[in-house]
């Protein structure tokens, strides 16, 4: 029996290293580093900022030459009936039967000063009839050169020229602000569970400690040092400790999931967290934290942004007030034959010049009202972004001095951690001794285990308040420079 009793301790022995190195230990800036290159709130934010990429380059290779080659789609073989007038006037009805097809091949290039469209065409036609006569004929144009403007009233590549651009480095801020929040709910699941887990180690404690006090109370009890009624305290006090012990082991599983599931950890990874030991010790200017955020955030882009989008509707307005002017002017070679190399031999000089002009007599005020609408939303958009100018300096001056005040709190909150378990070990003592009753030294424990939790909760604040200002001015402050976040496509 002995023999069997070592050998289920040498096999513990010998299993507790593998079971120990099963356990991961996690560390707040290993979470947030891990949540930056794994979560799914990464992954959103990555895909956020590479549809902003490729939306901008779309724009940009618009405002580029376009080559293309066009097959006509009208290319078909057509039979029909057709009048024919003969030499003495009468009409004779004969079968015509013929196929055409087309080729081109053109550079298109848009003018985003007037947002007209610059063109140079090279086609090439061929005709063949196969009834009432067979024959074959080439139309050539080897070069032409066009210009069409559609208007000359609105010019939407003007403005968009200076908005895409923003949008696309309102993106680029974004991700770096998206990928801030990430940091900030990885700290705040963090301490989730490093609060949940401190509750039980609290409990644990609590279970030991009362246990212990439960054992030695009973041989008191029988030496008549202490009344029935505090014995009874102790044993109620223990069944108090294991039941809420019982409810603190799930609540923190249920907090080391949730981190888990963030992280996009195996759902069966065995975690334990380690609070930071150290916390930066510096305050942070206001003026420092204003000039950061005006200068690193996205909703500074997207002021100015707004009010362009809100000017560049009032032009559309004015522009689109029925009144119509459009241009197309051609000029190139032409020259048919029946030979495809004839074709492009000489041919003569295309010209053409089209200038449409549209003016409404009356509208019944259509399109001054629509400009007076896009003026009146003009000065509604301007209200909105100044109350949102306003929200964003109030936002930073407050989360300023809310992290400014998180240092005192924190040493205060460490202080009383310290001051409260001091107090509990002596309390005990005294118990022991007979020197208090079992009310003072139930006080004392609560004190304790408040004191604690309280100590956590203060981590928690001061950190979230960091990540929260760090959200807010894209900067890091601790090494004093501006935070940037670089991605791949693959």
């Amino acid at each position: 029996m002995f023999k069997f009793i070592r050998l289920i301790i040498c096999c513990l022995v010998l299993l507790t290293p593998m079971l120990v190195s099963a356990q991961e230990t996690l560390t707040l800036n290993g979470v947030i580093d891990a949540a930056k290159e794994q979560s799914p709130s990464y992954n959103r934010a990555r895909s956020n900022a590479l549809n902003s990429l490729y939306r901008y380059r779309w724009f940009e290779s618009g405002l580029k030459p376009q080559l293309v080659l066009n097959f006509d789609n009208n290319s078909s073989f057509m039979g029909q009936t057709v009048p024919i007038t003969q030499p003495d006037g009468t009409i004779d009805y004969r079968r015509r039967s013929y196929s055409s097809s087309a080729l081109g091949l053109s550079l298109r290039q848009v003018v985003p000063w007037t947002g007209g469209v610059f063109s140079f065409r090279s086609d090439l036609e061929r005709t063949d009839q196969f009834s009432p006569t067979k024959m074959q004929n080439y139309l050539s144009t080897p070069f032409s050169i066009n210009y069409y403007q559609p208007t000359l009233m609105y010019n939407s590549y003007r403005w968009d020229r200076q908005i895409e651009p923003l949008l696309y480095d309102e993106s680029k801020r974004k991700y770096i602000e998206d990928l801030e929040v990430v940091a900030l709910d990885a700290t705040r699941y963090f301490f989730a569970a490093a609060a949940a887990q401190k509750q039980v180690e609290i409990l644990q404690d609590n279970v030991r400690n009362t246990d212990t006090l439960y054992t030695i109370s009973k041989g008191r009890f029988e030496l008549g040092k202490i009344a029935e009624n505090d014995l009874l305290q102790i044993e109620l006090n223990l069944l108090k400790s294991k039941t809420n012990l019982e409810q603190a082991l799930i609540q923190q599983q249920m907090a080391y999931q949730d981190l888990v599931l963030f992280l996009n950890m195996p759902k069966d990874a065995n975690i334990h967290v380690n609070l930071p030991e150290n916390t930066p010790n510096f305050t942070v200017d206001l003026p420092k934290a204003f000039a950061e955020a005006s200068n690193n955030r996205q909703a500074v882009l997207s002021f100015r942004r707004r009010r362009l989008e809100a000017a560049k509707s009032v032009a559309e307005a004015r522009g689109n007030n029925g009144y119509e002017l459009n241009i197309s002017a051609q000029l190139g070679r032409s020259n048919s034959s029946d030979i495809l190399k004839d074709a492009y031999t000489g041919g003569n000089t295309q010209q053409n010049l089209s200038v449409g002009v549209a003016i409404p007599i009356v509208d019944w005020g259509r399109a001054r009202n629509r400009v007076k609408q896009a003026k009146a939303n003009r000065d509604l958009a301007e209200i909105d972004i100044e109350l949102a100018e306003r929200d964003f300096e109030q936002e930073i001056f407050l989360q300023t001095q809310q992290f400014n005040i998180q240092q005192k709190l924190l040493e205060g909150a460490a202080k009383a951690d310290t001051i409260a378990k001091l107090r509990y070990n002596i309390t005990r003592e005294r118990y022991l001794i007979g020197k208090i009753s079992i009310t003072d030294l139930n006080l004392a424990q609560e004190e304790m285990n408040q004191s604690s939790r309280g100590y956590i909760d203060a981590l928690n604040n001061f950190w979230t308040a960091y990540y929260t200002l760090r959200r807010l001015t894209l900067y890091d402050f601790e090494r004093d420079e501006k935070i940037q976040y670089r991605y791949s496509e693959n």
